[in-house]
């Protein structure tokens, strides 16, 4: 009987204690308390590994803990380590949150059941093996449903140092599943934002063939978004496109004003073929850039400011140049101001063997093969007058580059000039095959150089060897060519100099031996054929140019500019059809001269239309001194984009 009395107490108290709503008051039932379960996922270690712990929060029932951002109130959960000597320990990682709403409608981020956190601890070479190590440490969080309770709880583990890392057999599903509800790699996307009228646009690039699926939804991670906001949502092909409301503050919730930033980080949950998943993701974030009320397309590239380059100036030692070392672990030899005058002579030596020369030296050897009967003094001079205009050439270029502190080359990474080079020796390659031929006023600056007879044809030959050496001399003369432009004005214009004089050596060495040329092949039928075939070198030279042109200006310009190049191409096939004095004066100047000038130049006008850059889907910045320094402490993926495809 009085076993029966005390069942009946219990059950009164129990009823009553429910009835008491013991989550306004903070009373947690029996059995009903978070609990926190550690667990590393090894026992041993090795030296210079790293492993991880996984901090696991079963939530009483109705309670909530927080994400990084709270949303509209709470803190997130915190280690506070006791770490033995050696190790390190990284930020606490986060999974996916979720959209808790109350019954008033107020919005949190954050977690409820059980959720689990990592910590990666890294372990130093200096460990010896053999060794245990405890670790210590204490986690504080808040819970809250009604009211908020604040919570921190010891904990500790050991691990050893062993040969090699030794995972915990039973834990391994168990951190596999855990890692599956982390953020994904987010290397591979991009994404840009602008701000008008508290409104922030944010387009958000996946990578190619992965596919974001609703719902999606942006937790803000620098407060910088109303958390209690509806977010708009677009899903086009290849990008997501946000429109969020800035977080002004909320005195109601007790919810701050965020700080206006440059940049926007958070986390994009979504839905894949999978199931949900996640990416972390930080990008710029400026005002009104290009967009208005209405939409409109972002900007992608922003300017650096003075402010920038003088802040980046501070951490960057502009001065400073990175020992080389070979693949054999020798230190590369440094190059001197006479050294480098062997380099650029023979590499300019060389480059008459190189693809972007070749073409011009078998014009310039017909050249002198058709003048092989003639005086020897002429040929001496005609050598010479090749080499003047290179060297003119070379000194203008070298003048240009000094004083714009250009980098060698660089002309070629410019698409109008790059555009230029294609579509001249495009042309020549048509005239050399026959489909038009130039007056003799041209033919020392096109493709007849090897029938002019006056010196004009052997100087601006010299001229175009300049233009197009300068993109291949880049594999061997990078180190002379960079020491050149790091010289004085006169240091850097004699080591020039010596390039230009290597490059017309072989031309001025024929010209002073004419018996090698009257061992040459007499002028005759086989010249026909072998201008058609230099021809196809020439169109090879175009081709070669047009890699780094595709790479400026991108796919969809570099198609329509080759259809700007078969329009010329027509345009100078007509001409060298209906153009000559054999046609008829009226069909000649309507047909020869007037379709095919409108032709050309249509075809000119779209071919430098697509002379600049595609509107890029990455928010890409200008590079300054400073700018990965500056950076790194603001925890920024950085894409360094250098290529040099010319």
């Amino acid at each position: 009987m009085r076993r029966f009395f005390l069942s009946l107490l219990s059950l009164f108290l129990s009823s009553s204690l429910l009835a008491q709503q013991p989550f306004e008051t903070g009373v947690s039932l029996p059995g009903k308390k978070t609990k926190l379960a550690v667990v590393p996922e090894v026992f041993a270690v090795e030296t210079g590994d790293y492993f991880r712990v996984a901090f696991t929060l079963d939530l009483k029932p109705k309670y909530h803990a927080y994400y990084k951002n709270g949303g509209a109130s709470g803190f997130p959960p915190s280690i506070t380590w006791k770490l033995p000597e050696g190790f390190t320990a990284g930020e606490l990682q986060f999974p996916n949150p979720d959209l808790i709403k109350s019954k008033e409608g107020v919005v949190t981020y954050g977690y409820e059941g059980k959720v689990t956190f990592l910590a990666q601890i890294e372990a130093g070479e200096e460990l010896k093996v053999g060794e245990e190590h405890s670790f210590e440490g204490k986690l504080s969080w808040l819970e809250c449903d009604v009211q908020c309770e604040p919570r921190d709880e010891a904990f500790s583990f050991v691990v050893k140092i062993g040969e090699e890392t030794e995972f915990i057999e039973n834990e391994e599903q168990f951190f596999a599943e855990v890692g599956e509800k982390m953020p994904q790699d987010s290397s591979a996307w991009g994404g840009l934002a602008s701000e008008v009228q508290n409104k922030i646009r944010v387009e958000i690039f996946q990578p190619e063939g992965f596919v974001v699926q609703p719902p999606v939804y942006f937790f803000s991670t620098d407060q910088q978004v109303d958390s209690q906001a509806e977010q708009e949502v677009e899903i086009k092909e290849g990008k997501v496109i946000l429109t969020l409301a800035r977080n002004l503050g909320n005195e109601g919730l007790a919810i701050a004003a965020g700080e206006v930033k440059d940049s926007l980080s958070g986390l994009l949950v979504f839905q894949n073929d999978l199931g949900e998943a996640s990416v972390e993701l930080e990008f710029p974030l400026a005002a009104d850039a290009g967009a208005s009320a209405g939409g409109g397309h972002l900007s992608a590239f922003v300017e650096a400011t003075e402010e920038d380059r003088k802040a980046g100036l501070e951490l960057y030692d502009v001065e400073a140049r990175p020992e080389v070392v070979l693949l054999g672990g020798a230190k590369e030899k440094k190059v001197t101001f006479f050294s480098s005058l062997g380099l650029v002579f023979l590499g300019g030596l060389i480059l008459n063997l190189m693809p972007c020369v070749f073409p011009v030296l078998g014009l310039k050897v017909m050249g002198f093969v058709s003048q092989a009967g003639e005086d020897e003094s002429k040929i001496k001079v005609h050598g010479m007058v090749f080499g003047l205009g290179l060297l003119i050439a070379m000194w203008v270029l070298a003048a240009i580059i000094i004083s714009l502190k250009l980098d060698w080359g660089q002309q070629l990474a410019n698409p109008y000039f790059l555009a230029t080079m294609i579509i001249f020796f495009f042309l020549m390659g048509l005239n050399l095959y026959g489909v038009f031929e130039v007056g003799t006023s041209m033919t020392g600056v096109g493709g007849e150089l090897q029938a002019k007879k006056g010196y004009s044809g052997s100087f601006f030959s010299g001229v175009l060897t300049t233009l197009v050496a300068t993109p291949c001399s880049g594999p061997f003369l990078g180190a002379a060519m960079a020491f050149a432009l790091a010289q004085p004005p006169v240091k850097a214009f004699v080591i020039f100099t010596v390039f230009g004089l290597g490059i017309a050596s072989p031309y001025i060495l024929l010209s002073f031996f004419p018996a090698l040329i009257k061992k040459l092949p007499r002028p005759g039928a086989w010249m026909e054929s072998f201008k058609q075939i230099m021809s196809f070198f020439v169109f090879a030279t175009a081709v070669f140019f047009m890699k780094g042109y595709l790479k400026l200006v991108g796919d969809s310009h570099f198609n329509i500019f080759l259809f700007a190049l078969l329009l010329i191409g027509l345009g100078a096939y007509i001409y060298g059809r209906w153009g000559t004095p054999m046609i008829a004066k009226g069909k000649r100047l309507v047909t020869g001269y007037g379709l095919a000038t409108v032709l050309v130049l249509s075809g000119l006008t779209w071919a430098y239309s697509t002379s600049k850059p595609p509107k890029p889907g990455l928010a890409w910045n200008e590079w300054y001194p400073g700018v990965m320094e500056r950076s790194r402490p603001k925890k920024r993926i950085v894409w360094v984009d250098y290529t040099a495809d010319w």
